[in-house]
This record gives structure tokens, sequence and C-alpha cells, in this order.
């Protein structure tokens, strides 16, 4: 996947900055000791991407490949392209409305786009120093 060029969108900075706050809040909770940070920012997206919400695992490992979910590796290149077109989309449109978009596709798609947003807002998080 090309690398994706983080720019200032209209709106999609706002989206960024509410998401990173949200981390900062749920960090904090007692509930969220012991859970990684890609699974608190995986709850955090789960009402934006409206996808079922993996209850979180203490210590949980991080995905080898951030590009794209491991259970992708085998799927058609087709699959490929649209998850990653549709997270190169969400820096341009938004989260939400993305993740409106990413429903027309069916839950597989809409599941590994939860995951790869999961993991591609967390880089763009860590690269902001917000979280």
């Amino acid at each position: 996947m090309p690398e994706i060029i983080y720019k200032n969108f209209e709106g999609v900075d706002q989206e960024i900055e509410k998401v990173g706050k949200d981390f900062e809040i749920r960090k904090n909770m007692e509930e969220s000791k012991g859970v990684g940070d890609r699974e608190i920012l995986k709850q955090i997206l789960h009402p934006l991407v409206k996808t079922p919400a993996p209850l979180p695992q203490a210590n949980s490992k991080p995905q080898a490949d951030l590009n794209l979910p491991a259970y992708l590796k085998d799927s058609p290149e087709e699959i490929k392209q649209r998850v990653e077109y549709l997270i190169s989309e969400t820096f341009k449109k938004g989260i939400e409305r993305t993740a409106n978009d990413a429903q027309k596709f069916g839950p597989f798609i809409l599941d590994a786009y939860h995951d790869a947003l999961t993991d591609k807002l967390y880089e763009e998080l860590q690269r902001r120093k917000i979280i």
C-alpha cells in the first residue's frame, strides 16, 4: 500500500484530535488497565465504524502487518485494494463518512476496514504526539 500522506483535510483533523482526547480518557479508566493501546483505540472507533467490538484482552499483541489485518493475507487482491482505498478515503472524507461507505461492502470488508483503521489511526495519533 502506498504511504498515506496525512494533510490537514477539513474536518479530519478535528476527528483525529477528538479520538486522541477520547483515547487519553479511556486509557486512564480503571477497566482499561492492562489493555493494549490498539485495543483501546479499536473500542473508541467501534461506534463510528459500527462493527462488533471485541472484548479487550490484556497485553494483546499488535498485528505484524500494520497496513492490513493479517487475516487478509490470503484474500483476493480486490478485497485488499478495497480496504486500502477506504483507509485512504478516511483521511480525505473523515471517519464517519467513510465508515458509512464501508458498510455498503458487507460485514467482512467493514470489519477489515475497522481493524486496518485502528492501526493507521494509532500510527497517526503517535505521529502527532497525541498518544
